[in-house]
């Protein structure tokens, strides 16, 4: 999966494929990619929030070792449930909007290389290696390619 500051250059990035264009908002694949990927930002820095809590909790409060009723008397507790609702709401709208990325037609190279960044997102390397390489491959081609076609 590409880190954080690597997606986020992703769809940026992606408006320089296409000669003289900035990111094409005729192009409906790069505005929702675009806006799949941003959710995923922000559910990678609740979880790394939720776990630095919770690291915490665990060392200084033996979080595992209390029962739930003394767990949920901690003020840290309301935190981490917030978080947790956050995130499930973050993921229901990727989830709905994942759904409907297959319906939406790229019309630019922009859009091709943003619906591939988020399959790119989603095919974790140490899951499936291979695949996440292909993919990772073929966004250095369409770069390639697009390049090439400029000079």
């Amino acid at each position: 999966m590409p880190n954080k500051s690597a997606r986020r250059s992703i769809v940026s990035h992606a408006s320089e494929l296409v000669p003289g264009s900035g990111i094409d908002s005729a192009d409906n694949a790069v505005s929702a990619c675009a806006e799949w990927l941003a959710r995923l930002d922000e559910q990678e820095k609740l979880a790394r929030r939720w776990q630095k809590l919770e690291s915490c909790l665990i060392r200084e409060r033996q979080w595992f070792h209390l029962s739930e009723r003394d767990q949920a008397l901690l003020p840290e507790a309301a935190e981490l449930d917030a978080f947790n609702c956050q995130l499930d709401e973050l993921y229901a709208l990727n989830q709905k909007l994942l759904t409907a990325l297959p319906t939406i037609v790229a019309t630019t190279t922009s859009g091709l290389a943003c619906k591939l960044s988020v399959a790119l997102a989603l095919v974790h390397p140490d899951e499936n290696k291979e695949t996440h390489s292909l993919i990772r491959s073929i966004l250095r081609d369409i770069e390639t390619v697009v390049l090439t076609v400029r000079e």
